[in-house]
Formats: structure tokens, sequence, C-alpha cells
């Protein structure tokens, strides 16, 4: 599996950034995201779940979000530009 970093709330988007982020992970004072936190999308006008898929980091049984997962509005390539140093892999 390679290694991917995890994303945070401010992290680019394809179409966006990351709008909520509410794990209890925090890197350099900014959220991790988790799966359900939003995204939005500058093509579909609004805000997306965000569907986290770090198998090795999970809060409160919720994978974060990590590096290219995968926004869920109706653009079938938003994808997450995950910027922390944390790592999952």
């Amino acid at each position: 599996m390679p290694t991917k970093k995890l994303a945070a709330l401010g992290d680019k988007t394809t179409y966006g950034s990351i709008i909520s982020a509410t794990s209890a992970f925090v890197d350099e004072g900014r959220v991790i995201a988790q799966s359900g936190d939003l995204a939005s999308c500058s093509k579909c006008k609004g805000a997306f779940p965000i569907n986290g898929t770090a198998e090795a980091w999970i809060d409160k049984g919720t994978k974060l979000v990590q590096d290219q997962d995968r926004v869920l509005c109706g653009c079938n390539d938003h994808n997450v530009f995950a910027q922390t140093k944390y790592f999952n892999g």
C-alpha cells in the first residue's frame, strides 16, 4: 500500500477545498478531516461529503481522509489534495 498524506481543514480539492473537519486529530493547528466531513465544489455549487479511506487512521470508528479521497458530489473526478505532515500507510 502506498503512503499517502492525511487531509485537513482548508486543504484543496479538484474543485474547491475542505470546509469542515471534525476528527480529534490536529496538524499544525488544523483539524484532520474524517469521512463525512464536507468539501466545496465550484462545479456542483455546494458542499458535499468526503469519502475517507485511511484504513490505519480511525477516530471514533470513522476513517480519516487521505490524499486523493473522493468528494461525493456529481463530479466523477473530484479528489482531495492532502497537505498535512501525517501519513497513512
